[in-house]
């Protein structure tokens, strides 16, 4: 194994052990805007993890999937925002 596999490794489980907190984050937020914030650490987790799998594993094609999954979680956040700023409880 490579220096470079290694290290990305590591990087996976870092990442992979912060989702779990920012998931936990997400479920048990007291308020929406502490949801909102870590909905969208999720999606930069989700990101992440997609785009260290794609360089390990050569696909290009998960580079594409990375950018939908980041698009659509910027897309959430903004509806989240929106939903915030008209008065949701």
């Amino acid at each position: 194994m490579s220096l470079f596999a290694t290290l990305m490794g590591g990087l996976l489980a870092v990442l992979v052990i912060s989702l779990v907190l920012t998931m936990a984050r997400l479920l048990i937020g007291p308020s929406i805007p502490d949801r909102a914030v870590a909905f969208d650490m999720v999606m930069i987790h989700v990101v992440g993890i997609g785009a260290i799998t794609a360089a390990l594993t050569d696909e290009s094609i998960l580079i594409d999937a990375v950018i939908v999954v980041a698009v659509l979680g910027f897309l959430g956040t903004v509806a989240l925002a929106r939903y915030i700023e008209e008065g949701g409880s």
